[in-house]
């Protein structure tokens, strides 16, 4: 069984990783944090974070909007939850959570995944009323930023509360479910170009590509209906069913069918 997608998200996650902290180490490659920071002197804004901005009534930038612009048509090419399986540091950790989970038979409870578009909802209603960037302050992504370059643990015990109840509750609840950037990047993927692409004829139904997705929802249209893309905004773009697929059903696609 080849692994070369898991393989090269792990890398590019541990670099991600990397150039959060290559501050401490003197490196100006990546100077912020994945809300707002600067790649090799290009600014990168997170959407979730600049609509925060907007809507809290924040002074209004136009550089804000065109560094914001630039990772949304990043994103919007790749698959909008490419981020939640490739870059999000958060994801990484809650994967551990998910392999201990199965070897425990714990937390097999599920939340619908639609619920990370109520939460996306509810933190810029919550944003207009009070002004104050609910998500940058509580965000697990920021804690992770955070713990890394100030060397503090404490801001962990919130990721240490996600596993737990990821452990014992629910699968994957956070990353699955509960993220409103993934609900916004979820929303973005839906219309993103850069699909999985289904053969049904070489299809085995065997269903280990179901087994390893992180949201198997978005295979189990294409697999019943012989349907010949995955178009559901929520696929990651981890591309774990690629890795398993003994039949290659499954490949990347560039353009809507």
């Amino acid at each position: 069984m080849s692994s070369k997608w898991t393989i090269a998200r792990r890398i590019v996650q541990i670099l991600v990783i990397a150039l959060i902290a290559s501050p401490l180490v003197g490196l100006t490659i990546f100077q912020g944090n994945l809300a707002a920071g600067e790649l090799l002197g290009l600014p990168l804004s997170d959407p979730l974070a600049f609509l925060q901005a907007l809507i809290g009534g924040r002074v209004f930038v136009v550089s804000y909007l065109i560094s914001t612009l630039i990772v949304v048509a990043f994103y919007f090419l790749l698959g909008g939850r490419s981020f939640c399986g490739w870059v999000c540091p958060v994801n990484l950790v809650t994967e551990l959570a998910d392999k201990l989970r199965k070897r425990w038979g714990t937390g097999n409870g599920t939340l619908p995944l639609a619920s990370n578009r109520s939460t996306l909802a509810l933190t810029l209603v919550v944003v207009a009323i009070t002004g104050a960037p609910l998500f940058e302050i509580l965000s697990p992504i920021g804690i992770i930023n955070r713990a890394i370059v100030f060397y503090s643990l404490l801001p962990l015990l919130l990721i240490a509360a996600i596993l737990l109840l990821e452990l014992l509750v629910a699968r994957r609840v956070w990353c699955r479910s509960l993220c409103p950037l993934g609900g916004f990047y979820s929303l973005l993927g839906h219309f993103s170009p850069l699909r999985l692409g289904f053969t049904p004829e070489r299809c085995t139904h065997c269903s280990d590509c179901l087994a390893v997705c992180p949201v198997e929802e978005v295979l189990e249209p294409s697999l019943a209906q012989d349907a010949p893309q995955v178009a559901a905004g929520d696929c990651t773009r981890c591309m774990a069913c690629l890795d398993v697929c003994p039949s290659k059903a499954l490949t990347v696609k560039f353009g809507y069918k």
